[in-house]
């Protein structure tokens, strides 16, 4: 898979990659010893008695401070449905800084520079994208957050599936079109969400890197890079989306085999859709940066000294 070569060389990027170093730590400005503020022991006396005397005269502010950690946890327990969102919003983001940071090198002058190395335009380029992407920590977060919700995922179905099995044993009532379904569309769900990073972040990527190839301006190329991101991610979701809904709304009860295609289709279609969406952008950047014949090509991207990195 094209966006799975792609994503590795995201995830396992070389650290000792000249252009990488400079762009990751391009916003870390060397730190100055300064020496440490403790608040007097006067001031949290002083916090203790007024949280106490605000609490008596005012009891619903106790109520708050119970409601507080709940909606924290709550916020907690729900991070793996809405991380996609999150994902896909650190995507838009990643997009508009390529871009800009890009521009920013064009206007010092400096970009041709960086794309004149030994590596080539489109690796040089590349390799700028992905330091702008580690340059803060929101990213090695995803990559986490996503692991352990796949993980929790494949855990908690790999139970459903012993129950499901077992079940089907001791009833005797075989393993059919229902079984079937209450296992296969959770699979199929858990590997989409598991390919949404990946998918993402490469297509962002791309876009920021095709954006900026151009001779816009600034603020013509962030807004085809971010409009051109936010379309081709999201339009697989909602031709998915209205795929089920016309098959579901129709007069006619589909067949159990019929219905099981139909739903399993749906998270098919939006990963392969965004898989060719994602080729026909990384051709297309090859062919804009004029990349040369097997300078970038699918079994040799970006080579690394390293094992390939994994989510």
């Amino acid at each position: 898979m094209q966006s799975w070569r792609l994503w590795r060389t995201i995830a396992d990027a070389d650290i000792n990659d000249p252009i990488f170093r400079r762009v990751s730590q391009i916003q870390k400005p060397t730190a100055r010893s300064m020496p440490g503020w403790r608040p007097p022991r006067l001031l949290w006396l002083a916090a203790i008695f007024a949280a106490i005397a605000a609490v008596g005269l005012a009891p619903p502010l106790l109520a708050l401070a119970l409601i507080l950690p709940m909606i924290m946890i709550t916020l907690m327990v729900a991070a793996p449905f809405y991380l996609p969102l999150v994902i896909w919003v650190a995507g838009a983001a990643s997009t508009g800084e390529i871009i800009s940071g890009i521009y920013r090198e064009k206007h010092q002058h400096t970009y041709d520079l960086i794309c004149a190395s030994t590596q080539g335009k489109l690796q040089a380029s590349w390799s700028f994208a992905s330091g702008i992407l580690y340059r803060g920590g929101a990213f090695a977060a995803l990559r986490w957050a996503t692991a352990a919700s796949t993980r929790v995922g494949l855990a908690a179905l790999a139970g459903l599936a012993l129950f499901v099995v077992l079940f089907a044993i001791f009833n005797h009532g075989g393993f059919g079109i229902e079984q079937l379904r209450l296992l296969l569309i959770p699979l199929l769900l858990i590997a989409l969400y598991g390919t949404n990073m990946t998918q993402t972040f490469v297509m962002s990527h791309i876009t920021g890197l095709l954006a900026s190839s151009f001779d816009w301006a600034k603020r013509d190329a962030l807004l085809v890079g971010l409009a051109a991101y936010g379309l081709l991610s999201l339009l697989p979701v909602v031709g998915a989306g209205l795929l089920v809904a016309a098959f579901t709304g129709l007069a006619f009860e589909p067949q159990p085999l019929m219905r099981l295609a139909i739903e399993t289709g749906a998270p098919l279609l939006i990963f392969g859709a965004r898989e060719l969406t994602i080729m026909a952008l990384w051709s297309a950047l090859k062919r804009r940066l004029n990349a040369r014949l097997g300078e970038v090509d699918d079994r040799e991207i970006l080579r690394r000294d390293a094992a390939w990195g994994v989510i």
